[in-house]
């Protein structure tokens, strides 16, 4: 099938390549949502290719503002006006002259400038010129037919709420139907796009976040793994933590390519002991990224210089990478995605990210949190990349407590670590709770962070000392 390309960040990637040549879309959404520039970004990036496209506007002048708007995107350029991106008025036209003459003009401009895309925005604008809704049905027919005459990839812009998009006359017409809009959330204003249809080929249903920045439209896709995705085959060697204690209670470190959750209260050494993994595995040559929304990088380097760790070095050889996210700018939508391609990229063995507590506090929806979640587990499973995920427990001594969402079902190893008190001075304790697929030391073990690193001691002398 023969696909015109957008080229807007990872929307081909959602319409299995791009969308159906010859095709008429309708881009939908309520004033604000993004419908003229996500159309916009999409002919100038053609335009680069040597596609031509006509843009007809039914606003009197709205012609000259869209322009001077799109003067501060990068995909827009004035080269390309009047050669491949030519702007008519159609609505002018249709005032004056009413429906028949709108569609000779169509037709004469198709004529003229030979486009490969036509873009009508706003068709929603064209109702209110008709008395009645047979004879804009009429209208509508009519347009289609004509678009589809010159084998043209065609795009009508209207300002339409989603109740809206199975009752109109319109979008009985339409090959593809893109759906454009906003949500509210505690912190952050965002943008989503819908694919509700196309015809001839398939699409990844559901909810995409976009945004709107400097470069124009960049989307990024919801992640739920779906059948093939969620084959993978399962690798039996060990990654070890370097540490000497721990290694042995897990006989022999965590499984390749497995998720394991660290839970502690603050203090406790969860960084530390992620940090620690992605060392050993630095010094074995594999790769590992360290995704901190809790403590800037200079912070971590400081504490692992303290502990005798070889940080810089693997940090200047690039086996390691620690990026930073201030939890003030976690969208978990964006970064969740993003995640995944840098992993991809890099070819990272081993990851971490610290904490997972803050991608709860930047969503509303705990469903939603879990669910992300899952699906970046089963993408790093897929990847055979090795995987912890640290919890903030905030109980400091409270009774065996893992995670208040439920984390739990979608790790694979789970290690606790937290404070016990004992002749009125506190001491730290890990435990392995879980490690599927593998036999794991059941005891319960004191240790210590110095100077000299982690060290496991030995057992619990008391056995009521977790109470």
């Amino acid at each position: 099938m023969e696909r015109l390309i957008t080229g807007i960040k990872n929307l081909d990637y959602i319409l299995g390549g791009g969308i159906p040549a010859y095709s008429l879309n309708i881009i939908s959404g309520s004033p604000g949502s993004g419908k003229t520039i996500f159309v916009q970004n999409i002919i100038f990036n053609n335009a680069r290719n040597g596609l031509k496209s006509l843009y007809l506007t039914t606003i009197s002048e709205s012609q000259l503002k869209m322009v001077r708007h799109l003067q501060g995107f990068e995909f827009f350029s004035d080269d390309l006006l009047g050669d491949r991106v030519i702007y008519g008025d159609l609505g002018a036209v249709l005032r004056s002259q009413g429906a028949s003459e709108g569609l000779d003009y169509l037709t004469r401009m198709i004529k003229e400038h030979l486009p490969n895309i036509v873009v009508i925005d706003s068709v929603k604008v064209i109702r209110d010129l008709f008395p009645d809704e047979k004879t804009f049905r009429a209208f509508v027919f009519e347009l289609a037919a004509v678009l589809s005459i010159w084998e043209i990839t065609a795009f009508l812009v209207g300002e339409y709420e989603e109740q809206e998009l199975t009752r109109l006359s319109e979008f009985a017409i339409a090959d593809g139907i893109f759906h454009l809009y906003g949500q509210e959330e505690k912190r952050f204003q965002k943008r989503y796009m819908r694919v509700l249809k196309m015809r001839g080929t398939s699409f990844q249903h559901g909810e995409h976040l976009f945004q709107i920045g400097p470069v124009g439209i960049e989307v990024y896709p919801r992640m739920r793994p779906e059948g093939e995705e969620l084959r993978y085959d399962v690798k039996l060697g060990r990654k070890e933590f370097g540490i000497c204690g721990l290694d042995e209670m897990l006989y022999g470190g965590l499984l390749e390519g497995t998720i394991t959750l660290i839970s502690g209260a603050t203090g406790t050494g969860k960084t530390m002991f992620a940090l620690k993994f992605l060392l050993e595995g630095a010094e074995k040559g594999e790769k590992g990224v360290f995704l901190s929304f809790e403590e800037p990088v200079d912070q971590l380097q400081n504490t692992a210089r303290y502990l005798g760790w070889e940080i810089d070095k693997y940090l200047a050889e690039g086996q390691l990478e620690i990026k930073f996210i201030s939890p003030v700018e976690l969208d978990v939508d964006k970064h969740a995605f993003e995640i995944l391609d840098m992993i991809g990229e890099k070819k990272v063995e081993r990851f971490v990210i610290d904490s997972i507590s803050s991608f709860e506090s930047s969503v509303t929806d705990m469903q939603k949190y879990r669910d992300y979640l899952w699906a970046i587990g089963q993408q790093l499973r897929r990847r055979h990349v090795t995987t912890i995920f640290t919890v903030l427990n905030e109980d400091l001594f409270s009774p065996l407590v893992v995670s208040r969402a439920q984390l739990s079902l979608i790790t694979d190893n789970i290690i606790i670590l937290r404070y016990v008190e004992d002749n009125s001075s506190i001491r730290k304790v890990l435990g392995i709770l879980k490690t599927r697929g593998s036999n794991h030391d059941n005891s319960l073990r004191e240790y210590e962070i110095s100077p000299e690193g982690i060290n496991v001691l030995g057992r619990l002398a008391k056995a009521d000392m977790l109470k």
